[in-house]
This record gives C-alpha cells, structure tokens and sequence, in this order.
C-alpha cells in the first residue's frame, strides 16, 4: 500500500522526499479463462435442459444442443465427451443450482442449519431448501427416469440416488449431532424417512397430480417433519 511522502527521511534539506507507489495487480489469465469456461459449461447445460425436457433424452441430439446453446458440436464434445455426461450435469446443476463445484453439503445454507436454534427452525431451513432441490431436479428426474432403459442412464439414476441419500444422511446427521431429534430415533432411521419423504415422486403426485403449490407442498412437509423427527 502507498505510504505517501515522508516515509524516507534525509539528512540534506535539498534532497527529495520519496514516494512509494503500491504495485499494479496484474490480471490473472486463468481467472478470465475459467470466467469463459464456465459460461460456455454453463450455456451448453441450460440449453441441453431445454430440449431434454422439451423432446426426451434420445430425441435430442448433440448438434441440437450446440445450435440451440450457440456454440460448435466440437465444443459439446470437448467440455462434455457424451451426451450422457451432458445429461448428468444437467442433473448434477440442477440439484446445485448453478455450475460452480461446490457440493451440496458445502453449500452456505447448511451452515445455517447447523446454527439454528432448536430442532423446528433447523428442519424448516432443511426442507426448505430441500424442497428448492426437488423443485428444480423434478423435471430433469423425468428425463433420466424415462431414459433409463439405456445402461448407463440406469448407472445415473442410480448413483443419483446413493448420492442423494447419501447427503441427506449427513444432513439429517447434523440434526442429531445438535440434539435436534427424538430421542427415541436414531439418524439412520431419521434419515430413511427424510428419504422417503423429499423426493421426486412425492412432490409430482401432490403438486404435479394434486395443484398443490411450492407453497403449501413446503409446509406441509416442513410440519410433517417436525411432527416425525423433531426433538419436544
């Protein structure tokens, strides 16, 4: 940082003072680089979600993903390899909400769970955002789901599944280690009725099936959790 003048005394009057100028930062290539990257990553996956929702997983093609996002077929296969791959991160964004790799449990709101007061706030904060996840996955969950009969579209839905359980175990793990449980209720058995609950099937039947809103689907399951999981 500038000291400005003065920082550097001499022993003849005459003699200038000196001043000390702080270095020009120097933009880093790479941060512009990534920037790019990850609009183009970003770009190829919203369009690639347009048309698999809009025409299925078979019916679309790589060449329509490239012209719909606006860049080369090569580009497709150099950011992705498969469509496959394309389809997965298109999963993997939406139960995200955004391309940046950052998992789920390391996301800011799970420390906001874990600060909560008592056991209602910490399962209204958790479903919540459960419930934004299932909003957004529901649709892409279709796709996968009907795409299944292809191999490894089964191996994708599968490892969707382990890694969402996977995560709400070590959600509903935080629950526990605050105290915020039943105490007649171990985390494992917490866990498989969080699972059993937030999902995509039971948010299609109630809001797709039912009308039910985002709303009132949320508060249903938000005092339904409560009533099941939550420490008196």
């Amino acid at each position: 940082m500038s000291r400005g003048q003065g920082d550097v005394q001499h022993r003849h009057a005459a003699a200038p003072t000196l001043t000390r100028r702080s270095p020009i930062a120097t933009p880093n290539p790479l941060d512009g680089r990534r920037r790019r990257s990850l609009q183009t990553r970003r770009r190829i996956i919203e369009a690639a979600a347009a048309l698999f929702v809009q025409r299925g997983f078979v019916a679309t093609t790589i060449e329509a993903i490239a012209e719909a996002a606006g860049v080369a077929v090569q580009t497709v296969y150099y950011v992705f390899g498969t469509k496959r791959n394309v389809l997965a991160a298109v999963l993997d964004t939406s139960v995200a909400g955004d391309v940046e790799p950052v998992p789920v449990v390391d996301r800011p709101w799970v420390e906001r769970i874990a600060d909560a007061p008592d056991a209602a706030s910490a399962l209204e904060l958790l479903v919540a955002e459960a419930v934004a996840i299932v909003a957004r996955t529901a649709p892409v969950f279709e796709v996968v789901r009907a795409a299944a009969a292809d191999p490894e579209i089964a191996v994708l839905l599968a490892d969707n599944r382990r890694n969402r359980r996977s995560d709400q175990r070590r959600l509903v793990g935080m629950l526990a280690d605050a105290g915020h449980l039943r105490g007649d209720l171990d985390a494992d058995t917490a866990a498989d009725v969080f699972y059993a609950l937030v999902n995509e099937d039971v948010f299609h039947l109630l809001v797709g099936e039912c009308g039910w809103d985002i709303a009132r689907f949320t508060t249903w399951l938000t005092g339904l959790l409560v009533d099941q999981l939550a420490a008196r």
